[in-house]
Formats: structure tokens, sequence, C-alpha cells
């Protein structure tokens, strides 16, 4: 008996036609409304035993929805496909190393999903910043931990990002484990395509930093969260003023060194009203890249119900705009990649797939710099010599929190290109949640991301088959 797949999902096109997918397979397959109708009839019918009995008229349909398993005829053919992608999640294996310089900050953003906004959570901030001898053992930790990984460094990165607190707080240092790294290269075969980057809000900036990490090639992300002082208004200083006006001076002077910033913008509410804003600071500055980053609820910050939805929309809008400009926005095109592959993205983040270290000021080796103010899910230290994240229970368990994983997303047509949301998020958004509970500020992301694709590329394919015709 021939029937629609558990993962199989309807789409409504503008003009009245369908397309129909398969989650985990990820290939949607357009059908004239009348088409899909008939289908409808085929299968409500008793005679859809095999796929060759399909009518004349959708029998090619038929046969490519077989091949996308978005049809199938095997009682156990949907749990076949559900136990391959499991099986072809990645075990833990390192290949991001971030280098919390100082747990320090120059600011107190009143959204900070570390802490710094909160005097309690800052007071558990250590006040020691990273030192040459704790920035050495942590290279080597790194190191051991990339050739350990069993990853092809030929194709592979290996990546080092300069965190904090504040990376620049501790400036000598970046540039002490930057100019080593360097060095290292020439030996080091896992560090053959290394990516250096910094996230910053910029403010100590100057230009002989700026000279310095354009001369060692590290990428430069500042921190904004749009092109405003309102839309700005809660990224301050630990006196509770605004600082975007500093911010965007120190912007031009990156734009008249030559450094090549990208921007890491933070959606506030504000930020989301207004769509043409962050397209006029991207013309401005002449910025080719960027990232939107979701806000976080925690346990002093909290976000109203309708903010998912509202930054899903701002993030798709934004990216129409952003392709036509040639400006590259990092969260849609890793959804894209997904996509357009036809390759489950089992996880959104490093973390989750078990895939980084995060080392303390002190030497403290952790999974998640969201975890610096309590240290919780910290596991190692860098003179641990025997750490294998391989058998690391902690690190197991992390790299096994990819939706294919949770029963409740089995169900939803976003499943192939989600990778989950994050784990301490969606332990703060419901007293008794923990890192296994669904990160369901990040569900509408998935969903309407991929809504946005299956109709994109409806669009594209009729405009082709118009230029053909």
């Amino acid at each position: 008996m021939i029937k629609l797949s558990r993962f199989a999902h309807v789409f409504e096109m503008d003009d009245g036609n369908v397309a129909l997918y398969h989650s985990l397979r990820m290939k949607p397959v357009y059908l004239s409304r009348e088409a899909f109708e008939s289908l409808q009839a085929w299968l409500a019918s008793s005679f859809c035993n095999e796929c060759e009995d399909a009518p004349s008229t959708i029998y090619n349909e038929v046969l490519e929805l077989k091949k996308w398993k978005i049809l199938s005829h095997n009682e156990d053919e949907d749990e076949k496909v559900l136990e391959f992608i499991k099986s072809q999640i990645p075990e833990p294996a390192i290949s991001v190393c971030y280098m919390i310089l100082s747990e320090q900050c120059n600011l107190a953003c009143k959204y900070c999903f570390l802490g710094n906004n909160d005097q309690e959570k800052r007071s558990h901030f250590s006040l020691q910043n990273m030192s040459v001898e704790t920035a050495d053992k942590a290279i080597t930790f790194f190191l051991r931990q990339l050739n350990n990984s069993g990853l092809d460094f030929e194709k592979e990165k290996a990546v080092v990002i300069f965190y904090g607190g504040e990376p620049l707080v501790n400036y000598p240092i970046l540039v002490y484990i930057a100019e080593k790294l360097i060095q290292l290269q020439k030996t080091e075969h896992c560090l053959k395509n290394l990516e250096m980057s910094m996230v910053t809000n910029g403010l100590l900036l100057d230009d002989k930093k700026i000279t310095k990490l354009k001369e060692l090639g590290v990428g430069v992300a500042i921190s904004v969260d749009g092109f405003t002082e309102q839309e700005n208004a809660m990224r301050v200083d630990q006196g509770g003023k605004t600082v975007f006006h500093k911010v965007l001076e120190k912007i031009a002077r990156c734009q008249a060194l030559g450094l090549n910033i990208t921007l890491s913008v933070t959606l506030s509410e504000e930020t989301i009203k207004n769509r043409e804003n962050i397209i006029r600071l991207l013309r401005q500055y002449n910025i080719g890249a960027l990232g939107f980053n979701i806000m976080m609820s925690s346990d002093t910050f909290a976000l109203p119900d309708s903010y998912s939805d509202a930054a899903a929309h701002y993030i798709i809008d934004e990216f129409v705009q952003l392709r036509e400009l040639g400006i590259y926005e990092d969260r849609i095109m890793r959804k894209l990649d997904a996509f357009s592959k036809a390759k489950v993205y089992f996880s959104d983040c490093a973390a989750t797939s078990g895939g980084q270290i995060v080392i303390a000021p002190d030497g403290q080796v952790g999974i998640c710099h969201g975890c610096l103010q309590d240290k919780k899910y910290f596991v190692s230290d860098v003179d641990d010599k025997a750490f294998d994240c391989k058998s690391d229970e902690t690190y197991i368990e992390w790299s096994q929190l990819t939706p294919v994983n949770h029963e409740e997303c089995l169900g939803c047509p976003a499943l192939g290109i989600c990778g989950g949301g994050c784990p301490l998020n969606a332990m703060y958004l419901k007293k008794g949640n923990t890192i296994h509970s669904i990160d369901t500020r990040f569900c509408s992301h998935a969903k309407m991301t991929l809504d946005f694709l299956i109709h994109d590329l409806y669009r594209v394919v009729s405009e082709r088959k118009m230029q053909n015709a």
C-alpha cells in the first residue's frame, strides 16, 4: 500500500500549486494543483498498491515522489530512513576553540546572556586575565584535541575565536596566541587552514590594534544592535550610558585603515521594527558580511512571546535584500547550504556537535562559553593530557542534542535544516527545563526559513521554465 511518509509535508505555493517535501531527504517536489488532487485521489483509492499502478497523468510525479521517499510502500521505510540519519550523527570531534582572554567586560548590555548585566553574576567572573603560561598550555591542549579529532585538515578548518568578556581587555595575550599559532602553522598540519577571529564590542580598538589585527589576519566581528542609538539602547557601559556613537567611530577607523570587519547584530525588539536601518549601516561602512543573533532569555532577562516570530520575519526579509547587495548573512546561509545539498543539518552550534572547547582565563575547559559565569559543563583543564572528548560524558551528551533525537521534533517540517537552538536558552525558557528541552524561540526561525527556501526555489524554477519556454 502506497502512502505519504510520516516525514512528508505539503506547502501551498502562491499560485495554487503545491510542494511535497520530506523533512529528512530535503528535496521538494513541485506539483500542479491538478496533479496533487489526482495524487490524493489515487492514494485514497484501492488501486495504489505499487507506484507502477499510478495513473498515467501523474506517473512521472509518483516516481519522483518515491525517489525522495515522500511516498513509501514499506511499513518500516520511515523508520529505516530515521535510523540511517541517526547513524550519521557525528561523534564529538574538536575543531573550534574559544579562547576566553578575559571574563571582564567594559560593557553591561541589558540582554547579555553571559550575565554581565547582573551584579550578582558579574561578581562570579574572574578578575584574572589569561596569562602567557596559561595561553601556552591552552594552545598545546587545543593542538592535542585537533590531532585526536580524526578530522581531515586538508578540508576542515581549525578555528580559534578570541572571546570574553571583552577580548581586547587582554589584547597582549591575543597577539601572543595569534603569533604563536601562525608560527606553528609551519609544523602543525592540523593548523593548515587555521581561521582566527574575534568577537568584540570594538570600543578598545585603536589605530595600532587595528593595524596589528589586520597584519595577523584575525577576523574582527563588531557587535551592534542596529543603526540608531534607539536600536542600541540596551548596549550600555557599566554606568548605563549608551555607546553606539563610539562604536561607529571605531567602525569608521577600521574602514579607513583597510580592516574588513563583519558585524554581529543582536536583534533587539527595537531593531526588528525597521528593516532599512541595518542596510544603511552596511552600505555606509562598506561591510560585506554579518550574522544575526536572536536574543536569548535568561533568569534575569525575559522576552515577549511575539519576539521569536518577529525576529524570524526580520531575518528572512533582510536576507532577500542582502543577497541582492552581495552581502553574506551567516544564519540563513547555514540553512540554505543544508537545503541546497539535501544534507541534514544536525547542529547549529559547535557546542551541540561536541566540536568545540572553551578555555577560561584560568585554564578550565568547557563546552559552552555561555556557562562562564558558573562554569557548569566545564569538565577539564589545560593540564589534563588525558582528556578525550569522544569518551567524555558531557561531550557525548551535548553531541546528541540534535533535533533528530527529539521525539517532539520528528513531526516538524524543518527537522532537516534546523540544527536545534541553544540548550542554555531552552533551559531558561521555563521552570523545570533542562538542556534537553526544546529551544522554542528557535522553532519559528527554522520553520519560517524552510517555508521561505521552498517558495524561493519554486520562484527560481518557475522563472527558468518561463525563460526556456
